[in-house]
């Protein structure tokens, strides 16, 4: 009886609890590591503001990737990141975007563009105190070539090539 009062008094306390989203401010300093095979590593850094009284978990992920309205592929967040409380805070989000058939030839036509327009649908699944819930993500972004950093990726590219 006492655990299940425990239980009670607890899901009373969390779900009386007010969650404010955070809010992104902004992102930069965008990475496209190696390409291995169909996978290929890239990260960013988010400024995120929580003005929350807890911290809390981004744990998984699925997000379909587009660029300047082309399929690029699929984004799977596998690497949990802990956004702290009562904060702002430069974060890095490491990825692995798994491209989609014919991605490889979208890519070149891409690095010749000034701009970029990124959308990312999808899902992502948070966790606060070990309550997870699946929030569903339609962000786009204006990006320029400054902010985008190409490490490894065309050596990537050309190695895939080189296999056909």
């Amino acid at each position: 009886m006492k655990k299940i009062l425990f239980i009670c008094t607890l899901l009373f306390a969390v779900s009386s609890c007010n969650f404010t989203e955070p809010e992104v401010s902004g992102y930069s300093n965008f990475k496209f590591g190696k390409l291995e095979g169909k996978t290929l590593n890239v990260s960013f850094d988010a400024t995120v503001n929580n003005e929350n009284r807890y911290g809390f978990k981004v744990k998984t992920g699925m997000l379909t990737v587009s660029v300047n309205n082309l399929e690029i592929g699929v984004i799977d967040l596998d690497k949990k990141i802990r956004i702290r409380k009562k904060s702002e805070n430069v974060y890095t989000v490491p990825l692995q975007l798994s491209l989609s058939d014919g991605a490889l030839f979208r890519i070149p036509k891409l690095l010749n563009a000034g701009k970029f327009e990124l959308r990312l649908d999808g899902n992502v699944r948070g966790s606060i105190w070990g309550f997870g819930k699946n929030f569903e993500v339609h962000e786009t972004r204006n990006l320029s070539t400054g902010d985008i950093k190409f490490d490894g990726l065309l050596e990537g590219i050309m190695k895939s090539a080189n296999r056909n």
